[in-house]
């Protein structure tokens, strides 16, 4: 297990996470099993390999980190793994508003109609093809720590990598910062870029939720 290649480890385990959500989120979703229990059981399947990805990490951490600089690698990595959620709440809640129809209607979840069900599995669609999207990054992962240890020794090191890296962190955090506020206030959660319909249109509505795996809750309910 520890020799393994790292990106095989993130590949099988992101890969299974995905089908294994899009398995519970169709059966719900189209009403052939509307059951709490049976849909919060998933998260009980998912804590081994989303404890491999963990492990994973930490031994990216591990390796990368220099002595005297454990305390800034660690951190740099940590935020930019912690940015994901809110930056993809955030994108989440400006293109779902595009879905008809809508997924910020109350009413739609409450009609529950055939239309407003394939609109639903559209939007997970979206997400789990984001998802399958990141494993393209996973070229620059070295496969194992020998790897991790030769690019250290042979590449480069430039102080603009480390200003890239601070200001697209800063960027990400900024802009999720913005977006997921702007949706929590009635003034302002109207606006499209916060995911609302647009603060003059008479049919505005706040965004249900900036992530789509809220909308099988409201399913559920």
């Amino acid at each position: 297990f520890l020799n393994s290649s790292w990106r095989m480890m993130l590949i099988v385990t992101t890969v299974f996470l995905l089908i294994l959500d899009a398995f519970f989120i169709t059966l719900t979703v189209f009403d052939v099993v509307r059951n709490q229990y049976f849909y919060l059981g998933e998260t009980v399947l998912v804590e081994v390999p989303k404890a491999a990805n963990f492990v994973v990490s930490t031994f990216v951490v591990v390796e990368m980190a220099d002595h005297g600089n454990e305390g800034m690698i660690y951190g740099l990595m940590t935020t930019a793994a912690n940015l994901g959620s809110p930056v993809a709440r955030a994108i989440g809640n400006q293109i779902y508003r595009l879905f008809e129809p809508s997924i910020s209607s109350t009413n739609n979840y409450i009609e529950d109609t055939l239309a407003f069900r394939r609109t639903v599995f559209y939007s997970f669609l979206l997400s789990y093809g984001f998802g399958f999207l990141s494993l393209v990054v996973l070229y620059f992962l070295p496969r194992q720590k020998a790897e991790a240890q030769e690019r250290k020794a042979t590449w480069s090191r430039r102080p603009i990598y480390g200003y890239v890296t601070v200001a697209m962190l800063s960027v990400a955090f900024v802009y999720s910062l913005t977006v997921n506020f702007m949706s929590m206030f009635p003034s302002t959660m109207c606006l499209k870029f916060a995911g609302g319909d647009g603060c003059n249109s008479a049919l505005a509505m706040p965004p249900l939720s900036s992530n789509s795996s809220n909308s099988s809750n409201v399913l559920l309910r």
